[in-house]
């Protein structure tokens, strides 16, 4: 099950409790995006892709599994606030990937120049992506996508909306763009744009202070919601359908008003079907494990 395969990702990070007593544990916080202007935060994060295809149909093929890794360092710059938004700037500094098939050699892959553009972008409190666009292309809308790579290793997840205490669940739509799994190529039959959704469940574990500093310890349960996508397989249009889970441990800071440390694990399965034959080609799953942090 996803939850015992991912607990050994989440083990990566401290979980740390300041607090003592039960009126402490149950003190309602607000965890609000709203950082000193200007700031400066730096990020790096590291993903681990493994993508494993399987025919389903007569032909008789191998099984084939990719292994993929990708390293991000970007800057989010903070120039701007008002009424609950905040005017931003994602720099890509450095990006690279490589991949091999399983045992064999690795191979530096080439960067597509979109993954490394700057956006300007508009954020509220909640750390939602109100509008988006490229900075050497104004009025070029940016994705989403493009964002949530910088913000938090490919998961765009917005904060609670009113006030939450410790062990309190509260559920929370994810979206996982498909944009992130660039890095293993694009194999035929998975999309190269949209996104899935998950509902899921978050709550907060336990939360140390430190100073004017409080971060709060995030874990994060969802499934996505089934969906079909378009796609080429062979030269024809492909009907793809996905779906899968992830599981997520996040510490927000206060006072910086990021994440500064995630581990994430995404396990994804796509069934891509031939849609002028009516039937499954191929299944193809993906297993994500990134982790992400604050560059002090």
């Amino acid at each position: 099950m996803l939850r015992e395969a991912v607990h050994g990702v989440l083990l990566a990070l401290p979980v740390v409790s300041g607090l003592t007593g039960s009126a402490r544990a149950q003190a309602e916080h607000s965890l609000r995006y709203a950082p000193d202007i200007p700031a400066r935060v730096n990020l790096i994060s590291r993903s681990e892709i493994t993508m494993t295809i399987m025919p389903t149909g007569q032909e008789l093929l191998d099984t084939l599994t990719i292994e993929a890794i990708h390293l991000e360092s970007a800057t989010l710059f903070s120039d701007a606030a008002a009424n609950g938004r905040f005017s931003v700037v994602l720099q890509y500094d450095s990006v690279r990937a490589r991949m091999r098939p399983q045992g064999g050699l690795w191979q530096q892959l080439e960067v597509a120049e979109e993954e490394t553009a700057t956006v300007r972008a508009v954020l509220d409190e909640r750390l939602q992506v109100l509008q988006a666009e490229f900075l050497d292309s104004p009025h070029l809308q940016a994705s989403r996508a493009h964002m949530a790579r910088g913000l938090n290793g490919g998961l765009l997840l917005a904060l609670p909306v009113g006030l939450v205490t410790q062990g309190m669940p509260w559920t929370v739509d994810v979206t996982y763009p498909f944009s992130t799994l660039r890095s293993i190529g694009q194999e035929e039959g998975v999309p190269r744009h949209g996104e899935l959704t998950a509902h899921a469940t978050a709550r907060i574990d336990s939360l140390a202070s430190h100073g004017s500093d409080t971060l709060y310890y995030l874990t994060v349960r969802g499934s996505f919601v089934p969906a079909q996508f378009a796609s080429r397989l062979s030269g024809t249009t492909a009907v793809t359908t996905a779906a899968g889970s992830f599981a997520a441990m996040m510490v927000w800071s206060s006072a910086r008003s990021v994440f500064v440390s995630s581990a994430s694990r995404v396990v994804l399965r796509l069934d891509v079907g031939d849609s002028q034959r009516g039937e499954t080609s191929s299944q193809v799953r993906f297993d994500v494990i990134t982790r992400s942090q604050v560059r002090m």
